[in-house]
């Protein structure tokens, strides 16, 4: 079986499951009127009585049961020993695409189907993940071991998960303890990555306890070239200038005596050595650290380690699951080789000092964050019906400190929270769910949610007094948010109605309601509304609520052919930061000029549509399942961040996009390979308004930023005994933009190149597996054999006198990487 599967909701009474199938063969045969199921939130098996209804069906795949749209499956244990992270095993999935914003390890998001990070929901066992203080996931940080699959949602989403999300959601399942064993994995990697694991179950009482822990560290330091240092001196001004003056420098010093003596006659008296005097005094002036940088390419990263650990404890038996983990994310943060990228020139001299020199003055940057969670569920099943209650509770810690400080900075107006902060954020979450057999059918799904947030913030400047002739950014630091809240209510419903006799016509509806009231404090006893930024208050607070609605048609034609139609409305609830702003470099926007009161943002919302065909039978010899969808989604009131006065910056609806496209997710399995293929088509048109107070441009044309139009993925395993087995991976992703300025300007070339597009990027993977005995298995690979990720480039248009050139992306991405792991099982 294809290691990768997408397909689409069969039986009504599987629907409406939280279930895992374990096995997908291709035969007829007599479904019992018991069918045991497991909620993908990880809660026990259930035992469904219906004992009138008979089904004549092949048994359903994964993705038949979970969702009656469209999902993937990626079960990280068939992986094993390949070291893999969860951004590894997303560029897996069609429709997906991860982008390593500060690189490989760093702060790393995902979009869906063009979506922005933000609109993407991730959840662990069931749990939203997102917090209302962070703009997005950092998927980086959520470990995969353990984890028994990967569910990866688009389009239509079921309502067991609570929340509202534009481009879909990934839920993360950790394993279910069964009997008694365990598991240990260790092993390097290039660049000083070390990994090691340890999984233990066995039975505890009337249930069986899991324990797992995990470590992975990197130093980070991989090399890469400057290409702002190999084409300094042919293609800046000031790099010319000091070639000409280090060539004019030579040649006053290649005079002989006689020649000096000549030049002093013809141009006065000491006019040699003033000549020579001048040139050494201009190259200090206007070299110094850019000659130093420039004369060597060769760079390593700066700043780029990081050292994750978790552990995992959970108990289980058939009706109740207690959970707990604990986090630390441990690391330095790298610096950006665009330093400033407000605009979409002059990319060569910034980079060209980067990870030589510390540029930002507050250096060093180091970020540690903890994670504490708690979670009880208990399940409860009747003759017609199952449902559950569930509580978690979640603390968060996040820390911050640059290391290296300039010191001449500590006597200047300082901004706050530069040298440190300390971000302390705790949620509670309280949801009830389960599943009604309203007729043989008709199932009923529902969800109801409530969550509680609280976020507080402190760092250094917040208790400072600013003096009074800094009045204008003084208020405004006095006015720094140091506290939010955010309160969550979901109510989801989900009909699953079989149409016809066959049981081949499936219609799904469900509709949402969701709330969210957030509230922003500033608590240090500075505020002076009398002074300046009037509309910024204390205590900040908006209210948001809508009614959504989704839709999904499903026809099976046979055992091996089907199509699903999906569609529905969304909008996505803000997070504290959209709302209230954190009081210094984001605020809410005045109303007018006379700031008589805030402009608070509005949550974006849409609408979206696929089609889906399914194959599921013997192709080319293999068993082979093959997915094709075509998606369209609409967004409007799409946030947009920009400076809307002096000293802050504003979100604001003014951005509006849509996207359409095409997913392709085949597996073939045969006795000894199975190849695994995904594509994706993206397609988006985009565009921007500006609103700020006093200020109004209409709508205008803009370029879809970092969303590739074409992405794709390959994997053939080989497998020539039961002791081997070898396997290769390709990943494709095409150009695409990374600012979005469409200049009106007649040159194509600057038009082209003021979206400073990345190059495309090829990446090969390829390693194998030796077990000796069936409790122990080697593996050694190698990623990116071919080193493509660490010479990514980024075509830009330069400043005046320099002609348009390729420079490094922002953030190097690690290369060529070789990995180790011994597995061994007891």
């Amino acid at each position: 079986m294809g290691m990768l599967l997408s397909g689409a909701l069969h039986h009504p009474m599987i629907a409406a499951a939280r279930g895992t199938a374990t096995d997908t063969g291709g035969e007829e045969e007599q479904a019992s009127a018991m069918v045991q199921m497991e909620p993908t939130s990880s809660s026990p098996p259930l035992k469904y009585s219906t004992s009138d209804i008979t089904v004549e069906a092949k048994r359903p795949t994964w993705e038949d049961i979970l969702s009656p749209g469209t999902v993937t499956i990626i079960r990280p244990e068939e992986f094993k020993g390949e070291q893999k992270t969860l951004p590894d095993f997303l560029k897996m999935v069609p429709g997906v695409h991860v982008r390593e914003v500060q690189g490989k390890g760093q702060y790393t998001t995902v979009t869906v189907r063009g979506s922005t990070a933000a609109q993407v929901g991730v959840f662990v066992d069931g749990v939203l993940t997102n917090l209302g203080g962070d703009a997005a996931v950092d998927i980086s940080t959520i470990p995969v071991s353990n984890i028994e699959r990967i569910e990866v949602y688009r389009g239509y989403i079921p309502a067991r998960f609570a929340g509202t999300f534009i481009g879909g959601i990934i839920n993360v399942v950790t394993k279910k303890p069964t009997g008694a064993h365990g598991s240990a994995e260790i092993g390097p990697s290039s660049f000083g990555g070390k990994k090691a694991s340890v999984e233990i179950t066995a039975p505890l009482g009337a249930g069986s306890l899991l324990f797992g822990y995990n470590h992975e560290s990197r130093d980070g330091d991989f090399p890469y070239r400057s290409y702002a240092a190999e084409q300094f001196y042919t293609n800046t001004d000031i790099g010319r200038q000091i070639v000409a003056t280090r060539t004019e420098l030579q040649g006053y010093l290649a005079m002989t005596p006689a020649g000096k003596a000549a030049f002093d006659i013809a141009h006065g008296a000491g006019a040699w050595q003033q000549n020579v005097d001048d040139c050494i005094q201009w190259l200090e002036d206007n070299g110094g650290r850019l000659v130093t940088a420039a004369d060597d390419p060769h760079r390593r990263r700066q700043y780029n380690d990081y050292s994750n650990s978790d552990l995992l404890v959970k108990w289980q038996n058939d009706d109740w699951m207690i959970k707990g983990t604990y986090k630390t994310v441990d690391r330095h943060l790298p610096d950006s080789l665009w330093v400033d990228y407000r605009s979409y020139f002059d990319m060569i001299q910034p980079g060209l000092l980067v990870d030589k020199y510390d540029l930002y003055k507050y250096d060093k940057r180091h970020q540690k964050i903890s994670a504490k969670e708690l979670l009880v569920q208990r399940r409860y099943i009747g003759k017609n019906y199952e449902w559950g209650w569930m509580v978690d509770y979640l603390t968060q810690s996040k820390d911050y400190r640059a290391e290296n400080i300039h010191d001449g900075l500590r006597y200047m107006i300082k901004i706050p929270m530069r040298e440190w902060s300390r971000y302390r954020s705790k949620k509670y979450n309280v949801q009830v769910d389960g599943t009604y057999q309203l007729s043989k059918n008709n199932m009923l799904d529902f969800q109801m949610n409530y969550s509680h947030e609280r976020m507080n913030i402190d760092g250094d400047g917040l208790n400072e007094v600013i003096d009074d002739v800094q009045a204008g950014i003084g208020n405004l630091w006095a006015q720094m948010r140091n506290q939010f809240d955010q309160n969550i209510f979901n109510l989801q419903l989900q009909d699953t109605i079989t149409l016809d006799k066959k049981r081949s016509w499936q219609l799904t509806p469900a509709i949402r309601y969701n709330r969210s009231q957030i509230i922003g404090y500033s608590q240090f006893g500075r505020f002076n509304p009398l002074k300046t930024y009037r509309w910024v208050h204390p205590e900040d607070s908006q209210v948001d609520s809508k009614v959504t609605w989704q839709l999904a048609l499903k026809k099976e034609f046979n055992n091996h052919f089907t199509m699903r139609m999906t569609g529905g409305t969304y909008f996505r609830l803000l997070n504290m930061y959209e709302i209230a702003g954190d009081g210094a470099g984001i605020m809410p926007a005045p109303m007018d000029y006379k700031g008589s009161g805030a402009k608070f943002p509005q949550p974006e919302y849409g609408k979206q549509f696929d089609l889906s065909a399914i194959w599921d039978g013997k192709f080319l010899g293999a068993d082979n399942r093959t997915t094709l969808t075509y998606f369209w989604r609409d967004t409007q009131r799409m946030l947009y961040l920009y400076r809307a006065g002096l000293n802050y910056s504003s979100y604001f609806n003014d951005m509006r996009g849509k996207a359409h496209g095409i997913e392709l997710q085949t597996n073939f399995h045969w006795k000894k390979f199975d190849l695994d293929l995904e594509g994706t088509y993206l397609n988006i048109a985009a565009q921007r308004r500006d609103s700020s107070p006093g200020v109004h441009y209409d709508w205008f044309e803009v370029r879809p930023t970092y969303q590739p139009k074409w992405e794709g993925n390959l994997r053939l395993t080989y497998r020539p005994t039961e002791k081997w087995l070898f396997f290769g991976e390709g990943h494709y992703v095409s150009q695409y933009y990374t600012h979005y300025a469409i200049p009106q300007v007649r040159d194509p070339v600057e038009k082209e190149l003021a979206g400073r597009p990345r190059a495309a990027l090829k990446t090969i993977n390829l390693g194998f597996k030796w077990s000796p005995r069936k409790d122990m298995t080697l593996s050694i690979g190698c990623n990116d054999v071919f080193d493509a990720a660490s010479k990514l480039k980024v075509h830009s248009v330069q400043r005046y006198l320099s002609e348009p050139s390729w420079v490094n992306i922002e953030y190097p991405l690690q290369g060529r990487t070789y990995y180790m792991s011994f597995r061994y099982e007891f």
